[in-house]
């Protein structure tokens, strides 16, 4: 059979003469996955009624099988002008097949982020590979990344008015270090603005929703758990903007503060009993709030855990007018925020694909660059006293001040380096203030108990000589000139409300030299007392002092600016 393609449509040679099959119609490229072994298929690209030109990846298990109608729905269904009879499909559907086994080979991908030294989108791709790589699903869903005006307009309305505004520049510095989780080398996480009503909070988000694409690209925390799922599997390697967390289910707070940062949708079988294919994700979540995770966890009667506060990262809303600093001239932080809202409805997304086109420019480099920055960053900010936990958070702090320094320095963001990089401390600053203290969670809650408990138990304790302390709460002696308590085990349990497997929670206590025991399995001290035998934990009372008196005030936590704490305007309500 064959086939010819003009400027008025694909026609077919039959019975002695051309007959018109269908509209203008090619094969661009014979298509399947990066494994090369799975997903084949072509990449079409024609013309509907309207002479408007459409593009779309075809499986050739569709096109070369039972269901074929699908395409051929696809194609009627968006205009292509398929001439009357089944013989016509017939036709196509022969062309179609023909062209694919002679078109040149590229690479399929269904998910946004990151393939390899490819950045895709489902309407662009940047960055260089051996094989052009081409998004599947265009025209079955709608695009995510949106773009109105200019990059220079973006620059001169929104950016312009987030200089001199922290939490303005930060939340630009989310959205541009979501592509940068893969090369840095790091896992997902949050960062939540809380405030009151009024106090910018919305703005912020909208702001950041502008680097990547229309108003439409910012979500709401109003989805169940699977929902906000998907919906992080669509944003992979990409900002996901959540507004306003009051609106949620607790329970679901509860789930995805875990599933979202997890990157990884849940386990389910098919119907044959197999595992079916996880989706997997990386995304950098930005939320606004009324209320913070210990709020809503304190609906389901629970307390936060250590896990889900390190992934959901609190932030109290600061600024002498709200979420603002500078208001550029403008009479109130509420005409301040009108603007921002105006704006960022008007300029949106040119931002984004101009910072991975730079990205991807010498992305060889790139992971050595932003490691080698992000570590210059932590040694500045990591002091002795922090734990694991608070660095592990700072870590992802400072792949927002990375990101925004080479932004800079690519002119895409309109103000300097050095400026970034104060506006991500004091953000910094805020957050550490909020959180009160340096430790693990679980670590401080159980120094903190502790040390009340010594305050509290100065007097409560009987010479070890009488043998018995009646209605003290335990034992004093002096080993090697240093005072020791000696507290029966299940009270010392009781008073810090530490479970009945306790090991783990005492741990750091043991590690700081706090505690002694002679029985290393249950941490305690067995001691004869007259004709019976007694455990009890040996606490130094005098160390636990000593450690508390030489910790850093919780007003100077570390070198970060501190925060006002002035009453502050606030914008009206959002």
């Amino acid at each position: 059979m064959t086939f010819q393609l003009r400027d008025s449509g694909l026609y077919c040679y039959s019975s002695e003469q051309w007959q018109r099959v269908g509209g203008w119609i090619e094969v661009i490229a014979r298509t399947r996955l990066s494994n090369k072994t799975h997903g084949h298929g072509a990449l079409l690209q024609w013309k509907n009624m309207d002479s408007v030109l459409l593009r779309e990846v075809v499986y050739a298990r569709n096109l070369n099988g039972d269901n074929a109608r699908q395409i051929r729905e696809l194609l009627v269904d968006t205009g292509y002008p398929l001439e009357p009879g089944n013989l016509s499909w017939t036709r196509l559907q022969h062309y179609l097949l023909e062209e694919m086994a002679k078109a040149p080979p590229a690479i399929t991908v269904d998910r946004t982020g990151w393939h390899d030294t490819v950045f895709a989108t489902s309407g662009w791709t940047a960055g260089q590979a051996n094989e052009q790589h081409h998004f599947v699903g265009q025209l079955l869903t709608s695009p995510i990344l949106q773009e109105m005006g200019s990059l220079q307009d973006w620059q001169v309305h929104v950016g312009r008015l987030c200089a001199g505004n922290p939490l303005a520049m930060f939340s630009v510095g989310v959205a541009l270090a979501a592509p940068m989780l893969q090369p840095a080398d790091l896992e997902n996480g949050a960062f939540h603005l809380a405030g009151p009503s009024g106090s910018g909070k919305t703005t912020m988000l909208q702001v950041a929703t502008s680097v990547c694409g229309a108003p439409t690209f910012m979500r709401s925390w109003i989805s169940t758990s699977n929902g906000l799922a998907a919906v992080s599997a669509e944003h992979n390697d990409m900002l996901l903007a959540l507004d306003e967390i009051g609106l949620a289910k607790p329970e679901d707070v509860d789930t995805a503060t875990y599933h979202i940062m997890n990157g990884a949708s849940k386990l389910r079988a098919k119907i044959t009993g197999d595992l079916a294919p996880q989706t997997h994700w990386r995304t950098l979540v930005l939320s606004s709030g009324e209320i913070c995770l210990s709020d809503i966890f304190q609906q389901l009667g629970k307390q936060v855990k250590a896990g889900q506060e390190n992934r959901l990262v609190e932030i109290p809303v600061f600024g002498r007018f709200g979420a603002f600093d500078d208001l550029h001239g403008l009479s109130s932080s509420q005409e301040l925020v009108d603007t921002l809202k105006s704006h960022t409805r008007q300029y949106y997304g040119t931002l984004f694909r101009e910072w991975v086109e730079r990205l991807t420019d010498d992305i060889d480099e790139l992971p050595a660059y932003i490691q080698r920055e992000t570590r210059k960053l932590l040694n500045l900010w990591v002091t002795p006293h922090m734990a694991s936990q608070v660095i592990r958070v700072l870590k992802r702090f400072a792949l927002v001040a990375v990101a925004l320094c080479l932004a800079c320095r690519n002119y895409i963001v309109p103000w300097t380096e050095a400026s970034s990089v104060q506006a991500v401390e004091k953000v910094i600053a805020a957050w550490l203030q909020n959180r009160g203290h340096f430790f693990d969670t679980e670590e401080h809650r159980v120094l903190t108990r502790l040390h009340r408990a010594v305050v509290g138990w100065t007097h409560r304790f009987a010479k070890i000589e009488l043998g018995d302390y009646g209605r003290m709460i335990g034992l004093r002696r002096d080993v090697n000139g240093e005072r020791q308590w000696l507290i029966p085990k299940n009270t010392f349990l009781e008073e810090l409300g530490l479970p009945s497997r306790y090991m783990r929670h005492i741990a750091p206590l043991f590690q700081k030299g706090f505690l002694e025991t002679n029985e290393e399995s249950r941490g305690t001290v067995k001691i004869k007392l007259r004709d019976r035998s007694e455990r009890f934990f040996a606490l130094w009372p005098d160390r636990v002092r000593a450690f508390w008196k030489e910790l850093p005030d919780t007003d100077e936590l570390s070198q970060f600016p501190s925060i006002p704490t002035d009453d502050s305007e606030v914008a009206e309500d959002e």
